[in-house]
């Protein structure tokens, strides 16, 4: 699956001037990853991605917390700015004109069970005309925030909704776009900037990834061999999920920023679609 770990800072990084850097990280129970962008200039300086090993749920703050004690760029900076985003695959999109602030919760248990320890938190994205929802243990959102230093912790399928249905409507076009984090897939279908589709989805073999794909190309009323798709995350052309994918989809595109930051050596040898997600938190 791609780049499993990856450590990488630009020399341009000076550790003297992070109140002029953003710091941009994406993380859940399993995962963390981060990049660092000079808010000046616009260019990337470190991008880093780590697995978090299984552990049980009550280890994973302290594992979190002795991950970043190891990181010289994080432990004791002070970043101008600092966004985090949460993932997880338990959430929901409901309508503006649905939502009350009250029932997040029942949203949720809808689709799935929520246990006794999580919390369900709501965010709104008028570009989704509507709340996302989600839920995650709440032990683990308190120690993410008090650790990484940020006032507020989103979920990251926002940004890349709002990022995708941003693209589909620039271009006026018909798509699906998918992430791929670890054995984790989201997926969404877009008409002209309108989201016809999403779903997220775990899947053991790549076999179950194709069966996810074309079930959202199926969702949407879109053709395989008409409609373009974009990929982001953990993927290469040299993996064998993208080598399945395009076995059936003829046009397949990696997702790229409207402004992508600036490359030096040695992150500009680094897959842009492997941290585009992280500049969608932005």
């Amino acid at each position: 699956m791609g780049v499993a770990a990856y450590d990488s800072t630009a020399p341009a990084f000076r550790p003297d001037a992070t109140a002029d850097y953003e710091l941009s990280i994406l993380t859940g129970v399993d995962s963390f990853a981060y990049i660092i962008r000079n808010q000046l200039t616009n260019q990337l300086l470190a991008y880093r991605r780590a697995e978090l090993q299984p552990v049980a749920a009550v280890d994973w703050p302290a594992r979190l917390a002795d991950l970043v004690a190891g990181d010289l760029r994080l432990h004791g900076r002070t970043y101008g700015s600092v966004q985090l985003a949460w993932d997880t695959p338990t959430f929901t999109l409901v309508p503006a004109e649905l939502f009350a602030a009250g029932q997040a919760r029942t949203y949720l248990e809808q689709l799935t069970v929520v246990g006794l320890e999580d919390e369900v938190r709501h965010e709104a994205h008028q570009a989704l005309g509507g709340h996302l929802v989600y839920g995650a243990r709440r032990d683990d959102l308190v120690a993410a925030t008090a650790t990484l230093a940020v006032r507020r912790i989103q979920h990251y399928a926002g940004g890349l909704l709002t990022a995708w249905a941003a693209r589909s409507q620039r271009l006026q076009h018909e798509a699906i776009s998918c992430s791929v984090r670890g054995n984790r897939l989201l997926l969404a279908g877009h008409r002209s900037g309108r989201l016809v589709y999403y779903n997220s989805f775990h899947w053991e073999s790549s076999q179950d990834a194709v069966y996810y794909l074309l079930l959202a190309y199926t969702q949407s009323g879109l053709l395989p061999s008409r409609s373009a798709l974009y990929l982001s995350g953990e993927i290469t052309t040299t993996d064998e999920l993208y080598y399945q994918f395009y076995r059936y989809v003829e046009d397949i595109r990696f997702s790229t920023y409207p402004v992508p930051p600036v490359l030096s050596p040695p992150l500009e040898d680094l897959p842009p679609q492997q941290y585009f997600d992280l500049l969608c938190l932005g």
